[in-house]
């Protein structure tokens, strides 16, 4: 693993607990394993998935975050 590596983003547009937003930490918890890398899903609900859209957007151009 490397020595403090910046996590990855998931951005996802749909509320916490719902059925989109458990799959996706399933897979962000195998991907962390297999990569050896923190994965993080941030939930950003409403305006039909704008807001996740601008907030990843708006990121650092690092390829650290998906949308």
């Amino acid at each position: 693993m490397r020595a403090q590596a910046r996590p990855i983003r998931i951005i996802l547009g749909f509320t916490a607990g719902g059925g989109s937003d458990i799959v996706l930490r399933l897979i962000a918890q195998s991907l962390a394993q297999q990569l050896g890398q923190p994965v993080v899903v941030e939930n950003r609900p409403g305006a039909d998935g704008i807001i996740a859209a601008d907030a990843a957007a708006r990121s650092n151009p690092d390829g650290l975050t998906l949308y």
